[in-house]
């Protein structure tokens, strides 16, 4: 049994005095890979640094929209600059997106940035790593006349509805499944229910976002194995089943050495 936590940000401070630990703890419960979206110019370096440290680590390029200011155009330089210098080992662009739920005035902005990602991905042919939040109409607009360019990727984090769902399978983007799918008053596990699996990747979203039981407290990659249970409820296959398909999937899209 392998797992891939395809989201996860584990060169955050929050992992500061325990990174070993969280990841011999992941690696026993069988995630074998870990994927880092970048945030913004000042999380490359801890990015990197980690990537270095660790084989079994993948760094992303992007640019969060939730980082997304006036200086953004400084910081896609920044963070196109070192995604040219280290072409061979980013494996996606992102993530990048719209995010509506905490700031609306900067829309404009976080559509030029996500534009501006999207060409990144297609210049490099890297899938895309997309944050919706409150924004998936704004997000649809952006990206439909991408459609047949060859663009691919996932929505990290999907929490939308039906209708969303179909949408993204329908454009060939994959759905992002954490924690989420775990919570008691969630409507995800009815919606997966019109979801292929073969469309569905796992992902942490860690430090945010912990599945139940563990709801509340910080989370890490060793805890997606709450999610791939109810993902194995949800689609009626054993865990094991769950963790090959979800594993293929990834393989599918992320371009790396797998095994």
């Amino acid at each position: 049994m392998k797992l891939v936590d395809t989201h996860c940000h584990i060169y955050l401070n929050d992992f500061n005095q325990d990174l070993d630990e969280v990841l011999s703890k992941a690696r026993t419960a069988g995630v074998e890979k870990f994927f880092l979206p970048n945030i913004d110019a000042t999380t490359l370096e801890p990015l990197h640094r980690l990537v270095i440290d660790h084989m079994d680590v993948y760094p992303m390029a992007g640019l969060h929209p939730s980082s997304v200011k006036e200086d953004y155009q400084i910081q896609l330089a920044k963070i196109y600059s070192y995604l040219k210098a280290n072409s061979d080992k980013i494996i996606a662009i992102g993530e990048t997106g719209i995010d509506l739920y905490w700031d609306t005035s900067t829309l404009e902005v976080q559509i030029a940035s996500f534009k501006e990602q999207i060409r990144w991905a297609l210049e490099f042919d890297l899938p895309l790593v997309i944050h919706s939040r409150n924004a998936f109409n704004e997000i649809a607009e952006v990206l439909n006349p991408f459609r047949n360019t060859g663009l691919k990727g996932v929505f990290h984090c999907f929490t939308g509805d039906k209708e969303q769902a179909a949408w993204i399978v329908d454009f060939g983007f994959y759905l992002g499944i954490g924690g989420v799918v775990t919570y008691k008053k969630t409507t995800l596990p009815d919606v997966l229910k019109h979801v292929p699996l073969e469309r569905i990747l796992t992902e942490t979203d860690a430090p945010y976002l912990s599945p139940m039981p563990h709801r509340g407290k910080r989370n890490e990659p060793a805890l997606m194995v709450e999610t791939v249970k109810k993902l194995s409820e949800i689609y009626s296959k054993t865990f094991s089943e769950l963790a090959s398909i979800t594993w293929n999937n990834a393989k599918n899209l992320f371009p790396i050495a797998w095994r």
